[in-house]
């Protein structure tokens, strides 16, 4: 007896960079300027966080009174 779910197609899959190469000139500029923007949102995410733990190691200021 197989567990329910094996052996099939998932429902949503993320489309792949060779199918995104397909799609005309206009929706590709947007599909790569969405793609630029997550990972700009992610960057700027990582780079915020890594001041704010060096902040907080350093002294430099205290995250907990500034949310509080």
């Amino acid at each position: 007896m197989s567990a329910p779910g094996i052996g099939k197609e998932p429902h949503i899959a993320l489309p792949d960079l060779t199918s995104v190469s397909k799609l005309p000139k206009p929706i590709k500029a947007v599909v790569y300027l969405i793609i630029m923007s997550v990972l700009t949102v992610a960057a700027i995410g990582a780079l915020m966080a890594t001041i704010a733990i060096i902040g907080q190691l350093s002294g430099a200021f205290d995250i907990f009174r500034l949310l509080g």
